[in-house]
């Protein structure tokens, strides 16, 4: 086993001991270049002869080089003989003027297709007949070319008076990625025109085929079909097919149209349309995509059917019509457009009348990114629905249906300025309380909050100094942050009781100004991080005194604070080579070992009669045990005499840098105990922190484990753990598995703890046989003993459709339970994208693909 070293790099002054061997090198460099250095006109053959020989891996590289920057010679041209005297040729790189070689090219590169009337015909048989200028026949494999267009035939007989090619025997017409075959065909080779008896089609672009009783060529593009059929299944699989008495083929805009179309699956009609239209290539187009057929246990039968329409290249609309018969006819949008300016999506549904709940029912959501000017943008979040209960409603998935906050925020950003970010914004909130159990907190609106900040992290310019090391300029930093809080003591959505939580001001100002100074030294085996910081908050306020009404006291002054804050960051790293790990892995390894001490001062000032606007606890982690300020947002600044140490150790792969596997062991020690709560002045605050330990596993095969827990060491047990794992060997296959435990300590006044969470989650998707797919989820909650949610689904994959069955139940409130069941059929090429339950299994299964996605036809593929 090796011993532990300081992580390699450069970690102080640059004038070190390699320094004076780099002069060295450069001087004996220039030496012997100048030494070298013929004189104009002078005889080449010695001091080529003076070249030391390449090594093999110099010469390869050379060699390539050389290639890489020489014109190809002509068919034809004699070779160059090689001007290199009497040396060996393996030891020396020719140069331009003595030797010319084929270019090197990665791949093969298709030219632009000269016009048709400007291209030359072609013509191929195993035996030629006829009378010049009059009749000609092409007999055995006989062929006809002109750019991208065949015509092959057993026979050809071709007439230039009436420009009339007959195709007799095993007829066949190619253009581009589509060819037509059968029995005969008469076809005028100039106006590009002529008809083809019971011919077989295939569109290779979309992987379609089908069959006709005749083809009639009207264009160079424009083929009609009588009688025909349509599938993308394999010949050997029929298993779907669309049949028309008329289909045209339109290949300069890409597009199948048809009439009396009638679908079939495994010969039983399902659909007829009079009239339907395709895409013949892998473009956007509008029609018809997958519709989902389903069960909803508030909902009845549940159909949506949805349309896509293409608006433009950089603009579309899908239209979602959806009925259920327990609540009505619900019509839904979703509108995409880009520009080099903007951006966004634009969605909303709306439910004329709801039969259960006796009105209408709408949501809306905009989202808009916009480029006002260079350095200056702005942007759009908006969304809102018409009740509490409308995410339960009307949501297919899990995460939507529990949704309790909908935002409408307008900003903009600024950054013209060096080192300098202007904001501003605006954001109210709808709060939604559909369980009457567990009422939400709403929080305060802001109306507007402006904001500049400054930041200079380290002047790389400064002569003698180089990034990440000694001599950078100090970082620094400014803030300034004017905030305006607005309660609705109006708020429709608001308890009984009057007052709604949280709201003890209807309308408040702050002020935050913010300052640091850091001076980080850092180096790739250790980094010292010194910083000063302040913060200083100022209130306005007007206190609620009644239900919906204010105190005739307006901006009446509330307590703000002045605190300084001084740390100090740490940290070593050091490295060692883990020999005895290479047989595990297969592969050189390495261990690190990264000792940190983080210390922080933050005097005491009490905060107890301090607002609470949009403050909480920032929990405790790794990454928060490593942080100033045990509380997020601007209304808390914690008061702090506290030492963290902890211990990092890594396994990474030494040639890659890949991460294996990571453990972190960190405690903090307070020397005077927090005094600044969230709700007041803590009375008894504790001296130690609870100590973290956290480790991430990532091996072979895509298996991967995450542990994370925080033991107390004065109760003697774990206040929180966490567990979780997760094997994913292919695409298409995954098991994953969480655990998670919080413990509260007792509160003053009480002799145990209080278990709060205690939850487990499974979910994952795996093939059954060789063309099922498996999805599930499971979450359930040991303290109610009762099930979560539950998701299981089922999907079999065929090489032209796709079916799949979701059966899922969510325990969405404490008094309502959504059950719901969810079909679709999946032609491919028909219905390319999937509505739900595709939504469901993607939000409840990670890592979910509905389909493998086919590769896109290659130019080269059947190239004849």
């Amino acid at each position: 086993m090796s011993h532990y070293r300081r992580r390699a790099g450069t970690s102080a002054h640059l004038l070190s001991v390699e320094a004076p061997r780099a002069f060295l090198g450069l001087g004996l460099l220039s030496f012997v270049l100048w030494y070298a250095e013929p004189v104009k006109g002078q005889n080449l053959g010695p001091v080529i002869n003076s070249i030391t020989p390449l090594l093999p891996s110099q010469q390869q590289n050379q060699t390539q080089q050389q290639l890489q920057n020489q014109a190809p010679t002509p068919i034809g041209d004699p070779p160059r003989p090689l001007a290199v005297g009497s040396l060996p040729t393996p030891t020396l790189v020719p140069s331009r003027g003595e030797v010319t070689v084929l270019k090197l090219d990665d791949q093969l590169r298709q030219g632009k297709a000269m016009p048709d009337n400007q291209a030359l015909t072609f013509s191929f048989s195993d035996e030629i007949d006829g009378v010049v200028d009059r009749e000609m026949k092409l007999k055995g494999r006989a062929q006809i070319r002109r750019n991208t267009t065949i015509l092959k035939a057993d026979e050809i007989i071709y007439d230039p008076d009436t420009d009339i090619a007959d195709l007799i025997g095993n007829a066949q017409l190619i253009k581009d990625n589509t060819e037509f075959s059968g029995p005969r065909a008469r076809f005028k080779v100039d106006a590009r025109q002529g008809e083809m008896d019971r011919p077989s089609y295939e569109l290779r672009d979309v992987r379609g085929r089908g069959k006709a009783s005749k083809l009639t060529i009207e264009t160079a593009d424009l083929f009609v079909f009588d009688k025909a059929t349509y599938t993308t299944c394999s010949p050997e699989n029929l298993d779907w097919y669309f049949t028309a008495s008329r289909v045209e083929i339109d290949q300069e805009q890409k597009v199948m149209t048809g009439k009396n179309g009638v679908m079939r699956f495994f010969d039983v009609p399902i659909m007829y349309a009079p009239y339907f239209s395709l895409p013949t290539s892998n473009q956007r187009r509008s029609g018809l995509l997958s519709p989902t057929i389903g069960y909803n246990s508030n909902n009845g039968l549940d159909i949506a059917q949805p349309y896509y329409v293409n608006i433009a290249p950089n603009r579309d609309l899908t239209i979602t019509p959806r009925f259920m018969n327990h609540r009505g006819t619900l019509l839904g949008s979703d509108f995409r457009y880009i520009d080099p300016k903007y951006s966004g999506t634009l969605s909303g549904q709306f439910l004329n009348y709801d039969k259960k709940m006796g009105r209408d029912r709408w949501k809306y959501d905009w989202q808009q990114r916009q480029l006002i000017a260079p350095a200056w943008n702005a942007y759009a979040n908006m969304n809102k629905v018409s009740d509490s209960f409308y995410p339960i409603d009307f949501s297919y998935g899990i995460g939507g249906a529990v949704t309790n906050q909908f935002r409408q925020e307008l900003g903009t950003n600024y950054g013209g300025i060096k080192n300098w970010n202007f904001t501003a914004r605006t954001l109210t909130f709808q709060t939604l309380q559909p369980d009457p159990t567990a009422p939400v907190t709403s929080p305060y609106n802001i109306l507007p909050q402006i904001a500049a900040n400054y930041s200079n992290r380290g002047n790389l310019n400064t002569p003698g100094s180089y990034a990440g090391t000694f001599g950078r300029g100090p970082d620094l930093t400014f803030g300034a942050d004017f905030t305006r809080f607005s309660y609705n003591t109006n708020n429709l959505y608001a308890p009984a009781s009057g007052i709604p939580q949280g709201g003890a001001f209807s309308q408040a100002d702050r002020t935050i100004f913010k300052g640091s100074i850091a001076m980080p030294q850092i180096t790739p085996g250790y980094y010292i991080k010194p910083k000063l910081s302040f913060q200083a908050s100022q209130y306005s306020a007007a206190l609620v005194n009644a239900p919906g009404r204010q105190i005739s006291q307006p901006n009446a002054p509330v307590q703000g604070f002045v605190l300084p804050t001084l740390s100090l960051d740490s940290g070593l790293a050091f490295e060692r080579d883990a020999t005895e790990m290479k047989w595990f892995f297969g592969r050189e390894m390495l261990v690190t070992m990264e000792p940190r001490a983080f210390y922080v001062y933050t005097p005491f000032q009490s905060q107890a009669q301090t607002p609470l606007f949009d403050t909480a606890d920032a929990g405790f982690g790794v990454t928060q045990i490593f942080s100033e300020n045990t509380f997020v947002g601007g209304d808390r600044v914690a008061d702090s005499n506290k030492l963290t140490t902890g211990l990092t150790s890594r396994i990474l792969e030494a040639n890659t840098g890949a991460e294996r596997a990571t453990v972190t062991l960190a405690q903090r020690q307070d020397f005077a105990g927090q005094r600044v709560g969230l709700n007041g002045t803590i009375a008894n605050p504790t001296r130690y922190s609870d100590t973290l330990g956290a480790s991430t596993i990532r091996l072979m095969g895509n298996f991967n484990v995450d542990l994370f827990g925080q033991y107390n060491t004065e109760l003697n047990r774990f206040v929180q753990s966490s567990i979780g794992a997760g094997w994913r060997p292919t695409p298409g296959r995954s098991l994953n598995f969480a655990y998670r435990n919080v413990w509260n300590p007792p509160a003053a006044g009480s002799n145990s703890g209080v278990t709060s969470t205690d939850q487990y989650n499974a979910f994952g998707e795996w093939p059954v046989f060789k063309k099922y797919r498996l999805l599930g989820r499971w979450g359930y909650d040991a303290l109610m003993a009762k099930t979560l949610n539950t998701l299981v689904g089922l999907q079999y994959d065929e090489d032209c459709w796709t079916a799949r069955f979701a059966y899922s139940q969510a325990r969405n409130t404490s008094q309502i339970t959504t059950t719901q069941v969810l079909f679709q059929l999946e032609f491919r090429g028909f219905g390319s994208v999937g509505n739900n339950p595709v939504d469901v299994m993607r939000l409840n299964v990670p890592g979910y693909q509905p389909v493998a996605k086919p590769l896109p036809p290659s130019p080269y593929e059947n190239y004849q």
